[in-house]
């Protein structure tokens, strides 16, 4: 802290005393008019005694009134001719010393009095301030400035250690560390920015281990399956339950290879917008694409989908793989408990957005857990098993997608007693590498 308070004081000191000088040197001669006329104005006095004074003493007198008068002053007198001031002052200055006025030299140093007789009087100006005075004065300055400076580096030290404090706390592992800083600090957007990255970081690290959590967990499972598996393919059968436990072990492998897909896939959506691929696609298109994909399950089901796309765009910009996926994994999730009917709208939202809807008929979503239904590995009844409540990871998936669109996804309560998920895509502009291909494909 000294350090810094010794080089920003000796800035402040080499600074004002640079502007001390600048003044005292310069402003005289920038402002030379106003000076003259403030020393005629301050003068005007005590010219006229002077003059009258060396009137009472002419000829051979005036040198000794001269020397008399230099006894009870400090300053300098001598008596010279228009031709001794010629070479002294430049033209303006004797057009006015020939009209009767007073001039000040150059540097406003000395002053030039013409008396009526044509003789001229030259005198140094009369400073009235002592030069203790002023070095009193500077060095009540400077200790002023020492005292502001000091009691501003405290306060600005005190808040960057506090911040340092922080800093250091967070890097030994405290997650919850936070730089508690008044408002009126000088870096309050400091504070605050480091305390957002920590909170982002912190929220990153504990998703991480959430995610790894999930993931040991839901692997164990199916390993343990496949372990038991060929553990039993060992033992001597007949070739039926042999066949029956090899399609077993299959199905075991299909669902491990599943969820290491949907792992990959959320990795990817979580690295934001680098894997997104806009194109303006039509939405009609889309919609019937991800109807037919779930044909056969929602026929297997004995179950009916509904597609409406009134009051929604012919063609929005989007990723149109990512966004069926997401449609894909809602419909998905309304199969496994709707009873008869699932509908899928597509609407236009405010200032162009696209909202697509997907509504089910069954049992609904406890409101206290519509907080935690995108959260990874999340199942809302913890006994159901990975074949009618997935992974866990199908609603998280429709949430990034969402997310790497700039959009959000929300669960509301169905009018017919189900779940409601309402995925908002906001209008987006193709980018200059799309609107260039696009027009290349164009015929000439």
């Amino acid at each position: 802290m000294l350090r810094s308070l010794i080089r920003l004081y000796l800035i402040v000191l080499l600074t004002g005393g640079a502007v001390i000088v600048f003044v005292n040197v310069s402003f005289d001669y920038f402002f030379h008019d106003r000076v003259t006329a403030k020393v005629r104005e301050r003068t005007s006095v005590y010219a006229f005694v002077l003059t009258d004074y060396l009137e009472r003493h002419p000829g051979a007198q005036r040198a000794a009134a001269l020397a008399e008068l230099q006894k009870h002053r400090d300053n300098d007198f001598s008596v010279l001719t228009l031709q001794d001031v010629v070479p002294l002052l430049d033209a303006p200055r004797l057009h006015d010393l020939r009209d009767g006025k007073l001039v000040l030299d150059r540097d406003a140093t000395d002053y030039y009095l013409p008396l009526p007789n044509g003789t001229i009087v030259r005198a140094a100006v009369n400073d009235r301030e002592d030069l203790d005075i002023k070095m009193l004065a500077f060095v009540l300055l400077a200790l002023a400035t020492l005292l502001s400076v000091m009691v501003w580096v405290h306060y600005h030290w005190r808040d960057l250690r506090a911040l340092e404090s922080a800093a250091r706390a967070f890097g030994s592992g405290n997650l919850a560390a936070r730089a508690r800083l008044p408002g009126r600090s000088n870096i309050d957007q400091l504070a605050q920015q480091f305390n957002q990255m920590a909170q982002q970081i912190e929220a990153s690290i504990q998703h991480q281990r959430d995610m790894m959590h999930g993931i040991s967990h839901e692997l164990k499972t199916p390993l343990a399956r496949l372990e038991f598996g060929l553990a039993l393919l060992q033992a001597p059968d007949s070739v039926e339950r042999q066949r029956a436990r090899q399609l077993a072990l299959r199905k075991d492998v299909r669902e491990l290879d599943e969820l290491v897909t949907e792992m990959l896939t959320l990795s990817r959506l979580e690295q934001g917008e680098g894997h997104r691929v806009l194109m303006r696609c039509a939405l009609g298109e889309l919609l019937d694409s991800v109807a037919a994909s779930m044909a056969n399950d929602i026929a297997d089901r004995t179950l009916s989908l509904s597609v409406t796309t009134a009051g929604a765009p012919a063609h929005h910009v989007c990723d149109p793989k990512l966004v069926a996926r997401a449609l894909l994994n809602l419909i998905r999730n309304s199969t496994r408990y709707a009873h008869r009917a699932i509908s899928l709208n597509a609407t236009t939202g405010p200032a162009g957005a696209l909202v697509l809807t997907v509504e089910d008929d069954g049992p609904g979503i406890p409101v206290a857990e519509w907080a935690r239904v995108f959260e990874p590995f999340h199942r809302v009844d913890s006994s159901r098993n990975r074949h009618t409540g997935g992974f866990g990871l199908g609603l998280t998936i429709v949430r990034r997608v969402a997310l790497v669109h700039g959009g959000t996804v929300r669960l509301e309560a169905s009018e017919t007693g189900g779940a409601r998920f309402v995925m908002t895509l906001p209008r987006l502009a193709l980018p200059a590498s799309a609107v260039a291909s696009a027009a290349a494909s164009l015929p000439a």
